[in-house]
This record gives C-alpha cells, sequence and structure tokens, in this order.
C-alpha cells in the first residue's frame, strides 16, 4: 500500500506534498474500501513525503471523521499498556498440549521437537484466511530483500530469490484477528511482533539456509536491534499447498517441512541462558512445480515499534 512511482497514488504523492488530488482520493477511498486502517494509511501517505499534518486530515476526512485535533480535545481513547515482557525460557506455545486452544477451537499439534524447539500447527488459518492474506498482498509484490550485516539496511541479494510484501502491525482488521491468534498460541504478547511479511516463490525460487535473528557483532544487524531487541522466534505460515518443492529445511537436524495450507511451523532460537541456538538454521527449498506462498511473522524479545 505504500505509495511509489509505480502506482497512481506515487503520482498523486508528487504532486504536493500539501494538496490533495483525484489520484490522492481514489487512492484511499480504494484502500478504506479494503479495510485499510487510518493510521496505516497516514504512515504511507508520510512514506511518500506528504506532511503528516496534512496527511491526519486527508484521512479522516476520507473516513467521515473528525480532524485529530477535535479528536484529541473531546479525549482521545489511550492505547493499552504493554503486557509483560515474556520470559526467555517461555518463547513459544505450551510444550506439553497435543492441541492448542484459541477462540473455542483446538489447533493440534502435528509434532514437536524439543532442540532446538520446532513445533508444526495444523490449521492455524483457515482455507479462506490465506485466501485473504495472498489477494491482500498481491499489488505490493516486490522483490525480497536481506538484511545487510555490514550497514543493517534492506538489500537485494542472490540468496533470496521470492518476491514479498510487508505490512504494518495491525495495518488491516484481517491482521489484527490473525496477530491476535499468533499471540494466544504462542505467548508472546502481540506487541512483541514485527509486521507480517507475505512471500511469493514461482518454480525454481529459494531462500538459501539462513538466521532469522541477528548477530549484534555485525554493526547492520545490531542497528536492526535498537527497535525491540533481538529477536526470539519464527512463524511462517504456509499460504498454499506446494506441489513439489519448497520445504521449510532445517539442514543441522535433518528436518523438512512440507508447505501445507494453513500449516503454521513455529520455531524459537532463544535459550533459558539467553543463548542463541544455532541449530535453528533454516532455509526455503527451491519450489519444483506449481508455486508457494507462506506468510512470516518475526517476534521480539521487547515491544517492537518502527521509530520509536
Amino acid at each position: 500500500m505504500t505509495f511509489d512511482s509505480r502506482t497512481d497514488a506515487g503520482a498523486a504523492g508528487k504532486q504536493g506534498y500539501h494538496a490533495s488530488s483525484p489520484e490522492l482520493e481514489r487512492w484511499l477511498a480504494r484502500h478504506i474500501k479494503q479495510g485499510f486502517k487510518a493510521d496505516a494509511l497516514v504512515l504511507s501517505m508520510q512514506r511518500a513525503g506528504y506532511d503528516a499534518t496534512f496527511a491526519r486530515a486527508m484521512v479522516a476526512d476520507a473516513l467521515g471523521q473528525p480532524h485529530p485535533a477535535a479528536a484529541d480535545a473531546a479525549g482521545a481513547t489511550k492505547a493499552p499498556a504493554a503486557r509483560a515482557r515474556p520470559k526467555s525460557d517461555m518463547v513459544g506455545p505450551d510444550p506439553a498440549g497435543n492441541a492448542i486452544r484459541d477462540a473455542g477451537r483446538d489447533i493440534p499439534v502435528l509434532f514437536r521437537i524439543e532442540a532446538p524447539r520446532v513445533m508444526l500447527l495444523q490449521g492455524l488459518l483457515s482455507e479462506a484466511e490465506c485466501d485473504a492474506m495472498v489477494a491482500l498482498s498481491r499489488d505490493r509484490m516486490q522483490r525480497s530483500s536481506v538484511v545487510n550485516p555490514a550497514t543493517g539496511d534492506e538489500n537485494v541479494h542472490e540468496a533470496r530469490t521470492s518476491t514479498g510484501a510487508m505490512f504494518q502491525v495491525g495495518e488491516h482488521p484481517l491482521l489484527e484477528v490473525l496477530e491476535a491468534r499468533i499471540a494466544a498460541v504462542t505467548g508472546v504478547p502481540m506487541e512483541h511482533g514485527e509486521g507480517f511479511q507475505v512471500l511469493n516463490y514461482k518454480p525454481g525460487a529459494e531462500y538459501q539456509p539462513h538466521y532469522d535473528y541477528f548477530n549484534p557483532k555485525n554493526p547492520g544487524e545490531a542497528r536492526q536491534m535498537a527497535v525491540g531487541g533481538q529477536r526470539v522466534a519464527t512463524l511462517v505460515i504456509y499460504l498454499n499447498s506446494t506441489p513439489a518443492g519448497g520445504a521449510t529445511t532445517f539442514p543441522r537436524i535433518g528436518l523438512d517441512v512440507a508447505p501445507v495450507k494453513g500449516n503454521a511451523v513455529f520455531f524459537s532460537y532463544r535459550l533459558p541462558d539467553g543463548t542463541l541456538d544455532d541449530r535453528t538454521l533454516h532455509g526455503g527449498m527451491p519450489v519444483v512445480s506449481g508455486e508457494k506462498w507462506i506468510a512470516t511473522k518475526w517476534l521480539r524479545e521487547r515491544p517492537y515499534r518502527v521509530g520509536s
């Protein structure tokens, strides 16, 4: 949803940072119809160069709401306080149960490994939710990037040949529902999660084995830890079933997880003593036929807020 030069909204952004335009109004109307929330719309406009006050006023008008200044005068609702930080030895779902109860239904645990901690959850998302996630992502797919260990910037690299779409936390009602479910299932508070990343792998596309946690000895990765601290766990959700290839592989423990629609693999890398488990080296194997869609959620040790 972020403005760029390839979209009509991007063209609108170049017409004036304090001025409306038919293109901008159409962009707002389209994304409001799709269910995107006010904060996400404002942030996207700011990233395109629009003045923050102007952006908030435009979004409020498009939604038929009072301008923020008027809302503040009337007494805006305060955001809920952050939940307590999870203990390092309690990251992840209940290690004992064969199913996890959430919102009146059971999510079966198909397998678990304790060292490193890896769990496969059946039907975390419904088929309709998977399809909705894919549909929500299609108009913002770009070549996937990796964190440059020297600079902390996001760069395209030959080790990762998928395309992807990034979402802000709580950007859309569907994402809010899924983020709440993930918090209930993993025991990690919602505010500790990064925004969803949805990835698409065509035949031959892959992500070579890597770690999701940051190496604080690398300046760029240390920079990534300035917001929310270290990553402590990952959840990979399969949004479709891939006919052949595309497994999530853990080469150091000899484990391959096949992509099955709605299932999710959870793995944590923060050990009880605070060290990081290098047995969680993992990758996305090349797709042989069909394509693969996944949604990835990274969980941090502290509340994650970009720009905080």
